[in-house]
């Protein structure tokens, strides 16, 4: 599979969140047409991996912010 290519399963086991998470924020992404692998599984582009990296990012970060504030 092309280097800039994953699954959704693939970005999960990446980030170390559940497929849930990952489709939850591919619903913030553009709609269109997605490409999908030989057994129909959605294929994310490198952008679209990119922007749910920055997602997951920014909500890791503001619940360690809250920890610490509760500290």
């Amino acid at each position: 599979m092309s280097e800039n290519l994953k699954t959704i399963k693939e970005l999960a086991d990446e980030l170390g969140i559940t497929k849930q998470t990952v489709q939850y924020h591919i619903k913030n992404l553009p709609s269109k047409i997605r490409k999908k692998n030989s057994r129909g599984a959605i294929l994310l582009t490198k952008e679209e991996q990119n922007f749910i990296k920055s997602r997951v990012n920014k909500q890791s970060d503001r619940e360690q912010s809250d920890v610490i504030l509760k500290s």
